[in-house]
């Protein structure tokens, strides 16, 4: 047999081997299916397969190896980091595929998930990027803000998704714009009949008395001044 047929059925078998493996699917009803069921919509194609999102969510939750195949290709690697929590798992998720999106890829190879995760050189149409890896990241006892930052994306989660910051600003008019803070004091002591504390009750300051009100903090417990 030719050397180079021999390594194509090399390459071949070791994919169909690969393929197997992930064709073991997670025991139905069990917390790791539940978990996949609830969020392969949003990261199946992210993955690339639902064999490659089961492989990356059950290596992430348990700390095994993480196999992520497509076509002949398949690739293998074992999280840097302790196992994790559902709620962990999908922050990794969702920042290294915004991580990739970032940089203008939106449906990863293998190679590119591995290198979102642990770090890594990917090409684009811009030029190579360097990634830093969310779990390399993770594994050096940071933070999900903290990694956001590094890796230059929002830290809310999926907060890519709508391709919009919201930033909090004064109510507008369709006349005059921004309406004046004390505009909205007066419009609010006018429609309020009196003045709640912060104990969830009422009182009203009559005609030339003057209401003596504690600063409430964020847990509804008011102070004094």
């Amino acid at each position: 047999m030719k050397p180079v047929r021999l390594s194509f059925l090399t390459t071949l078998l070791a994919a169909l081997c690969g393929a197997a493996a992930h064709a073991q699917t997670l025991p139905a009803g069990s917390a790791d299916s539940r978990y996949i069921q609830r969020i392969g919509d949003q990261y199946v194609s992210f993955a690339g397969s639902s064999a490659n999102l089961e492989s990356l969510a059950a290596g992430l939750r348990h700390g095994s190896s993480v196999t992520l195949t497509e076509g002949t290709t398949s690739i293998a690697f074992l999280p840097p980091t302790r196992p994790m929590g559902y709620g962990n798992v999908t922050r990794a998720l969702d920042l290294a595929r915004r991580q990739l999106s970032a940089a203008g890829i939106a449906n990863p190879t293998p190679e590119q998930l591995r290198a979102a995760m642990m770090g890594g050189t990917v090409s684009t149409a811009n030029g190579d990027v360097t990634l830093q890896g969310v779990l390399r990241l993770r594994s050096q006892g940071m933070g999900w803000g903290q990694i956001a930052h590094v890796i230059g994306v929002h830290p809310g989660l999926r907060a890519s998704t709508t391709g919009t910051t919201h930033s909090l600003q004064a109510p507008t008019t369709a006349l005059s714009g921004s309406v004046p803070k004390n505009s909205l004091l007066a419009s609010s002591r006018r429609a309020s009949p009196g003045i709640v504390t912060g104990a969830g009750g009422a009182f009203s300051a009559g005609v030339g008395q003057t209401a003596a009100m504690g600063h409430g903090n964020a847990f509804g417990r008011g102070g004094k001044p």
